[in-house]
């Protein structure tokens, strides 16, 4: 994705300079929120200058999108630790498959939460900082789902998989990025079933969705 708001990180101390910025921000991130942090505050942080903050980017937004590239890395590498053969998804119990799955999101969204809080809203109020990168993400996302759907072809009675698998991402993450991120400002302060108990909720919501049998 390219970044017009930040000069490209060529050169090794330029490389290193940037790291340590985002090594600061995530460490501000975890203590408050982004708009909170201001320039002066990162580079306390980061122990340089606030001149040298920048010479590498126009403001501190322009440091959304390598925060949504870390995001999306991480999120990679969450997929590909959870993942599950496909042999043993197609033998195994739906509903409990489900609650496996959830269980892991829900924890993952859970621990990366100060990251994803300031790239949700960031990326809603300046979409131009990450621009279509979202959608690809959410395209991605669909794929999996249907190409999960069609292991489990047996125990789902929905006729429309496509559907199927739009509906699971919608209720799945609408529920649990709502309770992660916005717990004390949304919906999920009414919700008491915290942790696995929670994505167990859901799962059981999906699973029922993909169990009933069309009218």
């Amino acid at each position: 994705m390219s970044n017009s708001f930040a000069r490209p990180a060529i050169q090794a101390r330029s490389i290193k300079t940037q790291k340590k910025l985002m090594d600061a921000l995530e460490a501000l991130l975890r203590k408050k929120d982004f708009d909170a942090i201001s320039v002066p505050d990162l580079a306390a942080e980061a122990g340089v200058a606030v001149g040298t903050v920048y010479r590498r980017f126009e403001n501190k937004e322009a440091l959304i999108p390598l925060l949504f590239e870390l995001w999306k890395a991480r999120n990679e590498l969450q997929m590909e630790t959870a993942a599950v053969e496909a042999d043993e998804v197609a033998s195994a119990d739906l509903r409990q498959l489900l609650r496996r799955q959830m269980r892991a999101a829900y924890r993952f969204i859970g621990e990366q939460a100060h990251i994803l809080r300031a790239v949700h809203l960031q990326g809603r109020l300046r979409p131009q900082l990450i621009g279509e990168d979202w959608k690809q993400l959410w395209q991605d996302a669909l794929a999996g789902n249907r190409a999960f759907l069609e292991l489990v072809r047996d125990k789902v009675h929905q006729p429309d998989l496509d559907r199927a698998a739009e509906m699971m991402i919608y209720i799945a993450n609408t529920a649990l990025v709502e309770k992660a991120l916005f717990n004390e400002d949304g919906p999920g302060y009414v919700v008491s079933a915290e942790g696995d108990a929670f994505a167990d909720e859901i799962a059981d919501i999906v699973f029922g969705y993909l169990s009933l049998s069309p009218a």
